[in-house]
């Protein structure tokens, strides 16, 4: 193709063979998107009835105690990372986290450099941060069953925020991590003694065809209210958060928080690179050009998301409860590309399907998450007609669990741009 025309007037059938002859030749993998077929509403369904075996076995952690061990997945992540930030923070108790590693050493340092990734790392609380090798997606989470029991036996709470996030994979092929790796959490959580269980789940799961005629979302609302979500993610998420559910019926204490779209640190600026929301930005202002779509922007800084989960989870008040973790104040996408014009550079305004026919190209040049993130924006399926019209999610819970404290959630003005965009172009700079 000669021109991004070329690209623009081409059928969705013929664009989306041209994103998988891209996803073949850039990632080699003979097993791709392409290959696998939409998992049925029935499977989902079946996968999500949680083993009868997984039920309480002792008694459980006294109210309001202090925990003296806790169990953290996913902290080798963006989120992950300023959750253990906040709970060595904010409790005094050791922290096991898991993580793939071929060693504990070389698994320390991992989280290590994960903390120091994002400005996070303090040298004084390193001997509270204990690595546990381990894997999401095997049974017993990858540890022997000596192992699995001991840890069963010494974690007083457990935070499950691990997850494969990738938007572009669909749901086979995130099942094992995502679904099958929450019922080896449920199950520790309930071997032994009585843990806590704090799920970080995700405001996707509310998210298909039929959920945007929805004006309103509550914390309250059952995920079966909108039916099965339409992405792979958000399908293995849906899942996972109903084996949650299940086990709080049988009475393991169960509370759940659903992020919404996370943006960077709101003093630093510091913010994931392979984000799907900081390439989208990075797109943008690489190739200074924006798309005309009529989208509302909710993004909540990830240190607000953190205090604000830990804070909820360490309250007595909270306990079963459901809370949703997105900005209170949203805004209009056009008030967002008027501060990049005027404070940043002028970038070029056209229509989203010029734009994406650009970002095709642009594709071209780049793989693994960079290259999921540019393809889910050129794919038809991300931005129908080029509006994004998201429902409302209701936070209430989580604004009555924060009152009186001083966590709160600045809005997407002037004042948090102003921080974010030097750490967006000193990251470009380095790309």
């Amino acid at each position: 193709m000669k021109n991004t025309k070329e690209f623009s007037d081409r059928s969705a059938e013929e664009r989306r063979g041209l994103l998988a002859h891209l996803i073949l030749n850039k990632t080699r993998k003979k097993d791709s998107l392409a290959s696998i077929a939409p998992t049925s509403v029935s499977t989902l369904h079946s996968d999500a009835l949680l083993d009868p075996a997984i039920r309480p076995e002792g008694t459980s952690l006294k109210a309001h105690s202090e925990p003296t061990s806790i169990f953290l997945t996913g902290a080798t992540g963006f989120l992950g990372a300023f959750l253990l930030h906040e709970l060595l923070q904010q409790t005094q108790a050791d922290m096991y986290c898991l993580v793939r590693s071929p060693s504990d050493a070389e698994g320390k340092m991992r989280l290590q450099r994960n903390l120091e990734a994002y400005s996070l790392w303090n040298a004084g609380l390193n001997p509270r941060i204990i690595p546990v090798v381990g894997d999401l997606s095997k049974p017993n989470l990858g540890l022997s069953e000596g192992t699995f029991r001991r840890l069963a036996s010494q974690v007083d709470v457990v935070y499950h925020n691990g997850a494969l996030v990738n938007l572009m994979l669909p749901y086979e092929a995130l099942k094992a991590p995502n679904v099958l790796g929450t019922r080896e959490v449920l199950r520790l959580a309930c071997r032994i003694k009585l843990k806590p269980m704090h799920y970080i789940s995700t405001v996707a799961v509310f998210l298909n065809g039929g959920s945007s005629h929805r004006a309103v979302i509550r914390e309250g609302d059952s995920i079966d209210d909108t039916g099965v979500p339409s992405s792979g993610y958000a399908q293995s998420k849906w899942v996972a958060e109903k084996l949650v559910s299940t086990a709080a019926s049988r009475g393991i204490p169960v509370c759940i928080y659903r992020p919404g779209l996370l943006s960077g640190h709101s003093k630093t600026g510091a913010w994931d690179s392979d984000d799907l929301v900081f390439r989208i930005a990075a797109t943008c202002l690489r190739i200074r050009k924006m798309p005309d779509f009529d989208a509302i922007i909710n993004l909540a800084p990830v240190d607000y998301v953190s205090r604000a989960i830990v804070h909820l989870s360490r309250q007595g008040e909270s306990a079963g409860k459901t809370f949703h973790l997105v900005n209170p104040y949203p805004t209009h996408y056009d008030r967002l590309a008027e501060w990049i014009g005027s404070s940043v550079y002028p970038l070029e305004r056209m229509s989203y399907e010029k734009w994406r026919a650009e970002v095709f190209y642009l594709a071209r040049l780049f793989s693994g998450n960079a290259l999921d993130a540019l393809l889910l924006l050129v794919s038809d399926e991300w931005l129908p007609e080029g509006s994004l019209r998201l429902p409302e999610f209701d936070c209430r819970n989580t604004l009555d669990g924060l009152a009186g404290t001083s966590i709160i959630c600045p809005p997407l003005v002037s004042e948090l741009l102003d921080t974010y965009f030097p750490y967006f172009l000193s990251r470009l700079r380095l790309q």
